[in-house]
């Protein structure tokens, strides 16, 4: 959830659209369109030293936490770009964590459908005022163009039970979600043929290039 937030507003910073992100537990994906090299440059050490320096302040480490070299490819026409964000999506189904790219939270695919694609609906109005004030904290911190820090996320899971835990997380990937789903819609032609697509066909990173100069 830091790791999203920060990555949601340094591309609204920096004019960067994410058109795909895939975490897995020790490696990221990310197809971005950018202006040229030296944004794509900017971009990915605004994140990662931003992320570096808040999870190192959580778990009291220093040092690098993030290896290179990057790998990274350019993608000149719509097949290479279709075929790359496929690849990103099923990450997650190639690794056997889940069997298609809708159950995989941290692709941020199933939100491009809905909001809570994780959880029940979150109604405002029923819920308890905790929860009201979780979502008001978020949204305020959002404006303010601040990142969800492990702090506020401590304070804000402390006293949710599953359902709120469930639904609580989606409200914060739908928030800070950073994917444009315009480009995707564009590519495939809307999401249920994104979707179709992609679990049919699993992508390949065949010409990603290995670059420590990012």
């Amino acid at each position: 959830m830091v790791f999203i937030s920060i990555v949601k507003l340094k591309a609204m910073k920096l004019g960067v659209a994410v058109y795909a992100i895939c975490l897995m537990d020790n490696h990221i994906h990310m197809l971005v369109k950018v202006r040229d090299r030296t944004a794509l440059r900017r971009f990915v050490t605004d994140y990662t030293s931003m992320f570096v320096k808040a999870y190192n302040k959580r778990y009291n480490r220093e040092g690098l936490l993030f290896s290179s070299p990057f790998g990274r490819a350019y993608k000149k026409t719509d097949k290479y770009v279709r075929n790359c964000i496929s690849y990103i999506n099923n990450n997650p189904v190639e690794a056997g964590k889940t069997k298609s790219i809708e159950e995989y939270m941290w692709n941020m695919f199933s939100f491009g459908r809905t909001s809570h694609p994780h959880s029940e609906a979150l109604n405002m109005s029923k819920s308890r005022y905790f929860m009201r004030c979780c979502c008001r904290s978020l949204r305020s911190e959002y404006s303010r163009g601040r990142y969800t820090s492990y702090e506020l996320l401590d304070e804000l899971f402390s006293r949710t039970d599953k359902k709120e835990t469930e639904q609580l997380l989606d409200y914060i990937l739908d928030l800070y979600n950073p994917v444009d789903y315009s480009a995707m819609y564009r590519l495939f032609g809307s999401f249920d043929k994104a979707a179709l697509a992609m679990n049919s066909y699993t992508g390949s990173e065949y010409d990603i290039a290995e670059d420590d100069r990012l």
